[in-house]
């Protein structure tokens, strides 16, 4: 059955209509400040060749089903407004949600091997990284990272690592190592170690021990006493 219409036309009632344009154009428009367009169905589905869209009508409940083919697909609702917005992309390597003024939102992000929440301006913002081995906390230049093996820490040039085998700090030439045996502290070309076996210190001109063999070397070395000085051992060998 073929129907011809014209601008006066006000309704238009059948039991099935087709309309298919081949290589054609097919637009539907509603006109005015009042204007209106309404499907009603108990099933709309729409194709466009990788994208499909599907409202289905139950007694007990709906559904809508989008679907998107293609490794560059992609589904984006974007209700922007008033200074902030809302954004929800999703694509084949993820998904990320966004909401808050463009100069500091916070977002949420899904993708391959990683969740990542932050909020803020991208230069000094606060991020929280999940990964299937670990877990990253960073604010501005300030990072902390939690795994199975222990804690790092960083700010700025200043680091500090935990683990089973102790303690490691550093900031710029200076560093301590803290572990089960002992103690060390080095500063450039200087060191002190506190050990269980004793103590040891050396410099660029010399070293001094306190363990089993007590002694004393370098370059140049002077010993002195206002009042009294005592050398105290078995046997003192003083000699040149």
């Amino acid at each position: 059955m073929a129907y011809s219409l014209n601008d006066g036309a006000e309704s238009l009632n059948a039991k099935e209509i087709v309309l298919r344009s081949t290589n054609g154009f097919v637009s539907i428009d509603s006109l005015g400040n009042n204007a209106t367009a309404a499907i009603n169905s108990d099933a709309i589905s729409l194709n466009a060749e990788g994208a499909f869209l599907d409202l289905q009508g139950t007694d007990d409940g709906g559904g809508i089903s989008l679907d998107v083919q293609g490794d560059n697909a992609c589904i984006q609702l974007n209700a922007p407004g008033g200074g902030t917005g809302t954004l929800l992309r999703l694509t084949p390597k993820g998904f990320m949600l966004a909401y808050g003024p463009p100069t500091a939102v916070g977002t949420v992000q899904v993708q391959e091997g990683q969740v990542i929440l932050s909020m803020g301006n991208p230069l000094n913002n606060s991020m929280l990284t999940l990964a299937p081995d670990s877990i990253t906390l960073k604010v501005g230049l300030a990072t902390l990272t939690l795994t199975a093996q222990g804690l790092s820490t960083s700010v700025g040039g200043t680091t500090v690592e935990v683990g089973p085998g102790g303690v490691s700090e550093s900031a710029g030439p200076v560093s301590r190592e803290l572990g089960p045996t002992g103690h060390t502290l080095a500063a450039g070309e200087s060191s002190l170690a506190v050990g269980l076996a004793g103590l040891n210190v050396a410099g660029p001109t010399g070293t001094l021990a306190f363990d089993a063999s007590g002694k004393f070397s370098g370059a140049l070395g002077t010993v002195s006493a206002e009042a009294m000085l005592n050398l105290k051992g078995p046997m003192v060998n003083i000699g040149s």
